[in-house]
């Protein structure tokens, strides 16, 4: 039985091999307990902190299906809400409103239960199983005759002798940059990619690290630009929403690479603090044990972990969240009990003119702004969702990719304890935005290799506008 998407030796034995220097990247120091970092830490090299509890146990999910509910009634949103603890559902989009759908996975040994509820439902995913068997020998397939063999050829090229050596020389190759996008990586390989950022960036970008996660991982990321207006954005603050990592390391690639003048310009006005794997514990768990798992690896009882993006100081508990610690929205004992919550809001606060901050999810293809906590919409809303709005008109324009925008409460659901919410109110950002990349359910969590940089384009262009039109 194979254990996961990667193999387990790129999870377990990572020690990164580039030395301590300016344009190197986070702490070394193993810790298995939270450890909060300063919030702009010396940089030194980046390691991998692998824990064997995360290794135990493989989810499977044989016969569970995917079904789109439509929630017509009061009686069927109260059959919903009144069986989702005892059936264990799992939400995919979480609008539970009179007149809205919500995806929901459903355990096998649940669906005759289900059904005897007589709600108003589509199957969208029969076994999802299945699905990730495929997702998984897709990976297997890149691994080896795609992302192996490039890695192979540069090698070859540089002379590089041996799995962990080079790694400098092989991730910053251009033949590397051409086929990262083309897959899925381990979190091994996301960290030494980063690492060759900040090494080929010829002292343009330093790493930094936001904090350590629960079980000790940096919550590691790429600082650059001269502006005092200040950019913070990250993916995967839920775990299995690989597509968002991708997305976050594209953009990072065009502010670093690109010759444009706009991006030159962009460089000048702004500071940019990006991370593209806020929550490593749970990254990892998603990749070695529970494809679909969510939130961080904290243990709570007979439960692992909690979602950090319920947990922060802003309204917490006030709707949209959970008690319940399986529950995949268990918004924790108390506002910030997760350090990578914790963490990347001391981070946050440090910075002294937040001119925007985003939050990249997948999926449901939105573009949002406050609030999430009440349907009272706040003051500088129309300026918000008209850089909303501009961000949508130019990602439809690549692709022809149709996204959604405006405030959370409306678009997509009540939530409280949201990093959008606390960033704008606590934190003062100009703007703070919520973005749900593709698709609209059909793949979901599991979007397809083929759609990763069309995903990264798109979100691009809307980057662009955002930056082209920030006060």
């Amino acid at each position: 039985m194979k254990i996961s998407l990667f193999s387990l030796s790129a999870v377990i034995a990572l020690t990164i091999a580039l030395s301590p220097s300016p344009s190197a990247a986070i702490p070394t120091t193993i810790n298995r307990r939270p450890h909060h970092a300063n919030p702009i830490p010396n940089p030194t090299a980046i390691a991998d902190v692998s824990n064997p509890r995360s290794l135990a146990v493989v989810a499977s999910f044989k016969n569970h299906r995917v079904v789109r509910i439509n929630i017509n009634t009061e009686a069927d949103l109260k059959a919903l809400t009144d069986n989702e603890q005892n059936l264990g559902f799992d939400y995919f989009t979480h609008n539970k409103g009179i007149g809205g759908t919500v995806d929901v996975r459903v355990p096998a040994q649940s669906f005759k239960t289900f059904q005897g509820l007589k709600l108003n439902y589509t199957t969208v995913v029969e076994d999802l199983q299945a699905v990730i068997d495929e997702e998984q020998k897709t990976n297997e397939v890149y691994e080896e005759q795609v992302w192996g063999q490039t890695v192979s050829q540069i090698k070859n090229a540089h002379n590089v002798q041996g799995r962990e050596g080079g790694e400098s020389q092989i991730f910053a190759s251009p033949l590397a940059a051409s086929a990262w996008f083309k897959g899925y990586h381990s979190y091994a390989d996301h960290v030494k990619w980063l690492n060759a950022q900040i090494a080929g960036s010829k002292g343009k970008a330093k790493g930094f690290s936001a904090g350590k996660s629960f079980e000790g991982r940096p919550q590691a990321g790429i600082r650059f630009g001269t502006g005092g207006k200040h950019i913070v954005f990250h993916g995967t603050q839920h775990a299995r929403e690989w597509v968002t990592t991708m997305t976050v390391e594209y953009m990072i690639t065009q502010l670093l690479n690109s010759k444009n003048k706009k991006v030159a310009g962009y460089l000048k006005k702004y500071t940019f603090h990006i991370i593209p794997i806020m929550n490593p514990d749970g990254f990892v768990v998603s990749q070695t044990t529970n494809r679909m798992h969510r939130k961080n690896a904290q243990p709570n009882g007979r439960c692992l972990g909690t979602d950090i993006n319920r947990n922060w100081d802003s309204h917490f508990g006030e709707g949209g969240s959970s008690t319940n610690p399986c529950a995949d929205d268990y918004m924790g004992p108390q506002p910030f009990s997760t350090p990578e919550a914790s963490n990347m809001a001391r981070y946050l606060r440090s910075l002294p003119n937040v001119a925007a901050y985003l939050d990249i999810h997948s999926f449901s293809q939105l573009w949002m702004v406050p609030y999430g906590y009440t349907s009272t919409r706040p003051g500088t809303y129309a300026y918000m969702d008209g850089l909303a709005a501009k961000a949508v008109t130019a990602l439809e324009k690549v692709h022809g990719t149709r996204f959604r925008h405006g405030d959370i409460f409306h678009t997509i659901y009540q939530s409280s304890g949201t990093s959008v919410d606390y960033v704008y109110e606590v934190v003062k950002a100009k703007v703070a935005m919520a973005v749900e990349l593709r698709d609209t359910g059909r793949n979901g969590f599991m979007l397809p290799p083929e759609q990763i940089l069309p995903t990264g384009e798109e979100t691009w262009a809307a980057m662009g506008a955002i930056l082209d039109n920030i006060k």
